[in-house]
């Protein structure tokens, strides 16, 4: 059970009223186990949801019968058929795409599809896209809950990533014995982008530029075929000259049209508390960064942001901390929300205090189809309940 909180799982659906909930497992067929933040659409729509970290998801259909289609970047596609709403009758299973490696120079190969696709992205920067997100962030310590933030913003975007956001419904639950709060830790979700200015882009594990191979260590790990594209997986590691926070990672390009289509990477991080008896150990940020491609220049699908470190406390053995927050982005369209302000993070503010400011709507919640939880993830938050935690999110 705690894995599934802990790797936030978010069920989206965006689809019109009188819907039929649908909901299904998605496996590798090799190996049965789950395939994570998988995409499950309806077919002939552009509705659609990302399972979670079990491979689990949940769907609204307008219409049955439907036929759902899923895919995952190195796999292969497949279709489910539905008849009528709820549980499929069996899990729907996607086998791992075929690999090859190009002939010829390697190295140069995958330095030159990196300039491809920095060129693209600079491209595309002035294509502004604007949709809606959910945000879930969780957090534990010692493999034990503490809270969860959950955010609705309206955002813009480009090819590259978050371009500005703005809050529109949020709640919380939080435990009231919770040792450690984070103070802002949806700002790292809300100022990423593939593409940085100054020297910061090499250091923060932006491999995307002119240069990579100056940068970086770059390998070839092959490239599949898997719905009509063919994708091209790179493994990167900074040059010990330039790789003071040990950022390794992989990149995943449309060999094709040059669009970045997921961008994976691991860094040291610095971060202290605000008690000086407190220290924290080896901080490690992940990003995992899944853009859906376009005619008109990629755009962000979901992402996922890791945090970890290891609490030392006085006279005390150190302890396990660790932080998810999970976005899945929806209902794009080329045109922005009127009367809406779309605001980078400044890095200031904090997520509870933001929370707080918006007029919390039960109705919102209860009634919008957008949220959707697994049993195992109900049962965490009846467990909060129980423990008296405290939030809007728990208010009845």
């Amino acid at each position: 059970m705690k894995n599934l909180f802990l790797l936030p799982a978010l069920l989206l659906a965006v689809a019109a009223q009188g819907q039929g909930l649908v909901s299904g497992r998605v496996l590798d067929r090799q190996t049965n186990q789950p395939v994570p933040y998988a995409s499950i659409s309806l077919l002939g729509t552009p509705f659609g949801t990302t399972s979670n970290a079990e491979g689990e998801f949940a769907l609204n259909v307008s219409r049955l019968p439907a036929r759902l289609v899923v895919g995952q970047l190195g796999y292969g596609r497949d279709t489910a058929a539905v008849a009528a709403a709820g549980a499929l009758a069996r899990p729907v299973t996607l086998a791992a795409a075929p690999v090859q490696l190009p002939d010829g120079e390697q190295s140069a190969f995958t330095a030159e599809l990196i300039k491809k696709a920095y060129r693209v992205l600079v491209r595309d920067q002035a294509r502004k896209q604007y949709g809606q997100a959910f945000y879930r962030q969780t957090s534990r310590l010692d493999n034990r809950p503490l809270d969860v933030n959950e955010m609705v913003w309206q955002v813009r975007a480009t090819s590259a990533g978050l371009d500005g956001t703005a809050l529109t419904q949020a709640r919380y639950a939080r435990k009231k014995d919770a040792l450690v709060n984070y103070r802002n830790f949806s700002t790292i979700t809300r100022n990423f982008s593939l593409l940085r200015s100054g020297s910061d882009t090499v250091r923060a594990g932006q491999i995307l530029g002119p240069n990579p191979a100056e940068y970086y260590t770059l390998k070839l790990s092959g490239i599949t075929q898997s719905g009509g594209q063919s994708v091209a997986q790179i493994a990167f590691e900074g040059k010990p000259a330039y790789n003071d926070k040990h950022v390794i990672g992989q990149l995943f390009i449309d060999i094709d049209t040059y669009q970045v289509l997921r961008f994976q990477a691991t860094t040291d991080l610095k971060s202290s508390t605000n008690n000086f008896l407190f220290k924290l150990r080896n901080p490690r940020l992940t990003y995992d960064y899944v853009f859906r491609a376009g005619p008109d220049g990629a755009g962000p699908d979901h992402l996922l942001t890791s945090y970890s470190a290891m609490l030392g406390r006085p006279l005390k053995s150190d302890v396990q901390l660790a932080a998810n927050g999970f976005t899945y982005f929806y209902d794009w369209r080329p045109t922005p929300t009127a009367g809406t302000n779309y605001a980078p993070a400044n890095g200031k503010e904090s997520d509870r205090d933001l929370i707080k400011a918006v007029a919390y709507d039960p109705a919102f919640w209860r009634d919008n189809p957008v949220v959707k939880r697994t049993p195992l993830e109900e049962e965490v938050i009846r467990s909060f309940e129980q423990e008296k935690a405290f939030g809007t999110m728990l208010d009845k």
